[in-house]
């Protein structure tokens, strides 16, 4: 389940404050208040020690002027005229500069007397020209320009004191103007930090708050939470739940990282960068644990917040152990094999997909070991199935122990296993694995008490030279394997050509058996039952052919399995059912009392309808279920499944006929003869050819003789081919007898004429 959705800080209510809008604008009106009255007291001081500087200039140019002017009437000499009119032009120059202050009261008093000045300067000239035309004496020119000096001097000093006084007023007021508004600024300054220290500590308190609340809601929160520090995952608060869930207290969890409860390091690396380029984490599974060691798997989820002033992740867990557990459980069951624990087929092809990259990338080699067990079934029909389980997990405790610790064995299917050989350094040491594994499986297993001996045919495909894709791989080391068969079993071969060749010869008959139905190449030949009362045939036993086209005419040994392992024996055992059927309609209305016997697979036995089918095809040809005889082998009625049984079952309520098939392969089954819808007991030939000259199989035969007797049913003997043979099995209480001795297998015109002959005279006596 998903962790519940914790509010973070930012959702928690703040209190409403002033915006400080006004307050900055309040503080910019005051500093441009200041700056322009500095800027404007700067400008009239300025300008006031510009006008006293020309006026000083002024003044000195007019007195240089009057003390020339009087040189030259005193003794007319033309450098002093000359020196006045030079110092008349600065007079001069000086009055063109002149700027009067503005925007205080006395400059009207500085403009009186800068024109009382100029209007004494202005009678220079006057002088200056009637002195130099001689309009006035020398004498009377220096009086007079003393009268204008002793005039003129009051007024320049008056007029200096005149405007020191302004410059000091301005300075005056510029200087409390700027102490009354930084006054103001002060104070402003002072009341607006007032402001924000009131309302820095009513946020202080609503924090404090929110963290209260957040600590609350994180303590009650039914789940492990845990506050950490973003930039090195330090806890900073944990609940009780996380608490309990770590094996923690407070003291002990404060000091440590949340890194430090993670088990996988990949998986913390991916957590860290899942949160940095996000900022958060949902429902992301880690396997963490806690002080002591114990592990679990949580799914965590992470957003940011501000706790005691830093940023923060809010994690919330949540327990999802069991589910992961029982999720790495059903994997495990599902990628491995329930009976011996090993890698399953889906699981090798997974970990033949990953060799394979790996040897791509790092330019090495790899071989793949097919493995199928000899004469496995064998064990399997004659111990039962629980022995064929008990030889499977001693055989895959074998493999294991026989292969290097970092190969791969795996069950493919019933007694099919592989193994993976990575990074080998060549057939040689595959070689060396191959023979222990056969040396292994050749050792005897003891199971109940009895002793099973099988052994190991083993096909070996290698990467790159035999294949460079898994499918190419996994075909050729089959294909191998068949071969290890096709030479005597108990061996392994390496791919090759040749190997291949056999491969492909095998699917191609595959391919021509397929379409063998449907171009009608198989036939139907019949082993007559002889009565060994009284010579005749009382039944035949329906044999399939195949007269194929490329191989000429084929014995059931031959494709039969292959049919049986590709699942065609199900259509070829109806197609057997049908035609016989028909031929015992024919011999029927010719007036001949035969039964017919039709064998069934294994395969066919665990189909659910087949007393339907049965039922059908009786019905079809008009026989009744009386003339029909089914014949299951001795090992497959030894495994008594339910599937069988139900089968058996279902078929002798037709009012069909059983029979065991092969009897005494195993030398263990004359249990079979009770419990068992069964009416007829065929020994096998094995067994019968050796009742002349081996006094045990003597016993078996008569002991099941006896048995057959009691219980109802017939005894036929099968491969009676000496005459001697047939006096055996009738002496030990066989009920009737087939082989070469009475007829070879023939078509069903054969029959027919046999079975006239027969009515005529007795082929025994």
């Amino acid at each position: 389940m998903k962790p519940p959705a914790i509010p973070l800080l930012r959702s928690l209510p703040l209190p409403k404050f002033t915006r400080p809008v006004a307050i900055v604008w309040v503080f910019a009106a005051i500093v441009l208040c200041l700056v322009g009255l500095i800027v404007y007291g700067s400008g009239v001081l300025s300008a006031g020690r510009a006008y006293l500087g020309i006026e000083s200039e002024r003044a000195k140019a007019e007195k240089d002027a009057i003390f020339a002017l009087s040189g030259f009437a005193a003794n007319g000499q033309e450098e002093d005229y000359l020196a006045y009119e030079r110092a008349m032009g600065k007079v001069e120059k000086a009055r063109a500069l002149r700027r009067f202050p503005v925007g205080f009261a006395s400059t009207d008093r500085v403009r009186e007397l800068s024109a009382r000045a100029d209007a004494l300067i202005e009678q220079l000239p006057d002088i200056a020209s009637k002195t130099r035309t001689g309009a006035i004496d020398g004498f009377d020119a220096v009086n007079r320009l003393h009268r204008l000096n002793l005039r003129l001097a009051p007024l320049e000093d008056e007029l200096a004191a005149e405007v020191d006084s302004i410059l000091a007023t301005a300075h005056s007021a510029l200087a409390s103007g700027i102490l009354a508004i930084s006054g103001l600024l002060l104070i402003a300054g002072i009341l607006a930090s007032r402001r924000f220290l009131a309302q820095n500590d009513r946020l202080q308190q609503t924090l404090a708050q929110n963290e209260n609340q957040l600590r609350q809601m994180v303590e009650a929160a039914p789940l492990p939470l845990l506050i950490v520090r973003a930039s090195d995952k330090r806890l900073l608060y944990v609940n009780e739940r996380a608490l309990e869930q770590f094996d923690l207290d407070v003291d002990k969890a404060l000091s440590r990282s949340f890194e430090e409860f993670h088990v996988e390091p990949d998986a913390r690396a991916r957590l860290a960068e899942a949160i940095s380029r996000s900022g958060t984490a949902r429902d992301f599974e880690v396997h963490l644990q806690d002080a002591g060691g114990k592990s679990f798997w949580m799914l965590l989820s992470a957003q940011p917040l501000r706790f005691q002033g830093v940023v923060c992740l809010l994690i919330a867990l949540a327990d999802i152990d069991e589910r992961k557990r029982l999720q790495d459980d059903m994997r495990r069951k599902a990628m491995h094999d329930p009976l011996t624990g090993l890698p399953n087929r889906a699981m090798f092809m997974e970990s033949l997909e990953r060799a394979l990259a790996k040897a791509r990338r790092r330019a090495s080699r790899f071989s793949v070991c097919f493995i199928d067990l000899d004469r496995f079934k064998e064990v399997n029909d004659t111990m039962g199935h629980h022995a064929g389980d008990a030889l499977l997990l001693e055989v895959s405790k074998r493999l294991l122990a026989a292969v290097r610790q970092s190969d791969l064995v795996a069950r493919l299917a019933g007694d099919e296993f592989v193994v993976l050989i990575e990074e080998h350094g060549g057939p040689e040491e595959v070689m060396i694995v191959a023979q222990k594994v056969l040396a292994t499986l050749a050792r005897p297993v003891t199971i109940d008490w009895r002793e099973a001996k099988v052994s190991g045919s083993i096909g070996v495909a290698n990467f790159p030279e035999d294949g460079l894709d898994v499918p190419t791989l996994v075909r050729h080391a089959d294909a191998a394997m068949y071969q290890a068969k096709e030479r005597g079993r108990n061996n392994f071969q390496f791919y090759s050509e040749d190997v291949n060749d056999v491969s492909r010869q095998r699917q191609e008959l595959e391919k021509r058996l397929r379409g063998a139905l449907e171009r009608q190449e198989l036939f139907v030949e019949y082993q007559p039952e002889i009565d060994l009362a009284t010579g005749r045939p009382v039944g035949v036993e329906a044999l399939v052919r195949w007269r194929d086209p490329v191989a000429g005419v084929v014995m059931p040994s031959t494709f039969l399995p292959l049919a049986e392992e590709t699942g065609m024996i199900v259509a070829l055992g109806e197609w057997v059912l049908d035609r016989g059927l028909a031929d015992l309609r024919g011999w029927h209305d010719q007036g001949l009392d035969l039964k017919l016997s039709v064998n069934l697979s294994p395969r066919q036995l665990q189909q659910s309808d087949l007393p339907k089918v049965i039922e059908l095809a009786l019905a079809r040809h008009g026989v009744q279920a009386k003339h029909l005889r089914l014949e299951i082998t001795e090992a497959t009625l030894m495994q008594e499944t339910e599937a069988v049984m139900a089968s058996l079952l279902a078929v002798r309520d037709l009012g069909v006929e059983i029979a065991i098939d092969d009897f005494g392969v195993g030398y263990s089954a004359l249990g079979l003869m009770r419990g068992l819808p069964v009416n007829v007991v065929k020994i096998d030939k094995s067994l019968v050819s050796s009742c002349t000259n081996r006094r045990e199989c003597a016993a078996i035969v008569q002991a099941a003789s006896a048995l057959s007797r009691a219980l109802g049913m017939r005894l036929v003997a099968e491969g009676v081919e000496t005459e001697e043979q047939r006096l055996s099995v009738r002496h030990l209480g066989c009920d009737g007898m087939q082989g070469y001795l009475a007829a070879r297998p023939t078509d069903a015109a054969g029959i027919s004429a046999m079975t006239r002959a027969a009515a005529e005279q007795t082929l025994f006596a």
